[in-house]
């Protein structure tokens, strides 16, 4: 069964896509190209401001999966599911991973952490 990672984030402030292409150099000076994926690749950054909780919650998460290691599923919300603001999402849930094998947080007053985690699409 997968994980789910349904942590409140406070924004998705860069959203991207990508693509997987080959290029090679031929004899007679022109290229090849291959494209070695068949859908593009999205990748999100997301920022929490979490209390001491909250973030040991999402560090455990982070742990179980072993950093960039196993996909879990996630779900770019299209609005807050409290305050009903607009989140800039689509609402459909994607397979992602964590794009890099180590989380850091910066300690703020009262026990609040500020962070990101950077999502990545698998599959395509």
């Amino acid at each position: 069964m997968t994980a789910t990672f349904n942590y409140q984030y406070k924004r998705a402030y860069q959203v991207s896509t990508q693509w997987n292409t080959i290029i090679d150099d031929v004899y007679s000076g022109g290229e090849q190209r291959r494209n070695m994926w068949s859908n593009a690749r999205r990748k999100w950054v997301l920022e929490f401001d979490k209390n001491h909780t909250d973030s040991n919650a999402i560090m455990a998460f982070f742990n179980a999966r072993k950093g960039r290691y196993e996909a879990f599923n996630w779900t770019w919300q299209d609005n807050h599911p409290v305050t009903g603001e607009n989140m800039g999402g689509d609402g459909v849930q994607y397979t992602v991973r964590f794009d890099q094998d180590e989380l850091n947080f910066e300690h703020l007053a009262l026990g609040y952490r500020t962070f990101q985690v950077t999502l990545v699409e698998v599959g395509g």
